[in-house]
């Protein structure tokens, strides 16, 4: 006779695993992120279409070593080291005009008083319309926090809109 307990059969979960927050999140929960830089890197990948992970080196606001760590402990690959590259030559000279540019936006917070606080700018209004959309996201959070943008707290009750402005028109 054994005494050795019956094996109990392990239940694994059909499916897709469980969610896990981006990797940023853990940098804000350790407290080497702000919420505001946060959101200030997500309105920079919108811009320029880096990874907010890259932006967040950029901007010193935490150390390559630490994002290195954090990468690995999530299983992303660091981004290649940009190439070298030769100066590219100059384009055959022709009567054709160049391509007109896309009209650049600055997305702008109107408060009560008629101040506009300049949150972000970006060409093409797709962009604008999507750094406009993580703008209202940033303003609408019921944390009682004071959203913050271009140095300055903003008292949720002053502001009337977000305002997408071509870049060359007056307010």
């Amino acid at each position: 006779m054994s005494l050795q307990p019956a094996p109990i059969p392990l239940e694994v979960p059909e499916g897709p695993a469980p969610l896990r927050p981006p990797p940023e999140a853990e940098l804000v929960e350790a407290g080497k992120l702000s919420m505001g830089q946060l959101a200030q890197a997500h309105r920079d990948r919108l811009e320029t279409g880096q990874p907010v992970l890259d932006i967040i080196v950029e901007r010193g606001w935490v150390s390559a070593d630490e994002v290195a760590d954090l990468r690995a402990a999530y299983g992303i690959e660091a981004p290649p080291p940009p190439a070298v590259q030769a100066a590219p030559e100059p384009p055959p000279e022709t009567d054709v005009p160049p391509p007109a540019a896309e009209a650049r936006y600055r997305i702008a917070i109107r408060l009560t008083n008629g101040d506009l606080i300049t949150a972000g700018e970006t060409e093409g209004s797709d962009k604008a319309a999507a750094l406009g959309h993580a703008v209202v996201a940033d303003l609408t959070k019921e944390d009682g926090e004071w959203p913050f943008f271009n140095c300055r707290f903003i008292n949720p009750e002053t502001i009337v809109s977000v305002d997408l402005l071509r870049a060359d028109s007056a307010d």
